[in-house]
């Protein structure tokens, strides 16, 4: 069975989301049609974009009688939002850096990567820097982080 978490809840509103039937329209056309049988549910508004499905339901229904008429038909299982899996956004741009410095890594044949990008690019705007006069704090700054990128316990040991 698969499992759906509350995203957002207020009196007469439940929005669930169903991670792993994300774009599945056939599955949320069908879970819509059997969730307007539930007693007391009024709208189903499913979302396959998004996985999300948006039950509006009268006063005297509570959210946790809804989950009970999923779970005995075995439409889905709700779980806490804590046990969502949340993903911050550190760790999506991560990805998407990490993915970058392979791709980099692989079209240049291992020659660069993005490290050392980012080591010419802070040095590259040191040295601007410098030239412009600007010695002690932007072009020294710079220097110093690109120094840090290729570690500085490696400059002078060979």
């Amino acid at each position: 069975m698969v499992s759906a978490f509350v995203i957002h809840e207020l009196p007469g509103r439940l929005r669930l989301r169903i991670p792993e039937k994300r774009s599945d329209a056939v599955f949320f056309a069908d879970l819509a049609e059997r969730l307007t049988q539930c007693p007391g549910v009024t709208r189903v508004a499913p979302n396959a974009l998004t996985g999300s499905v948006l039950l509006l339901h009268s006063s005297e229904t509570r959210a946790v009688d809804v989950a009970k008429y999923a779970e005995q038909s075995a439409l889905f299982s709700v779980k806490p939002v804590s046990a969502a899996p949340v993903r911050t956004l550190g760790q999506h741009a991560s990805e998407g850096l990490d993915a970058f410095d392979r791709s980099l890594n692989s079209v240049s044949g291992g020659l660069v990567d993005l490290q050392s990008v980012f080591f010419l690019l802070l040095l590259g705007l040191a040295v601007h820097q410098a030239r412009r006069g600007q010695l002690l704090v932007p072009a020294v700054s710079l220097l110093w982080e690109a120094i840090g990128l290729v570690g500085a316990d490696k400059i002078g040991k060979h």
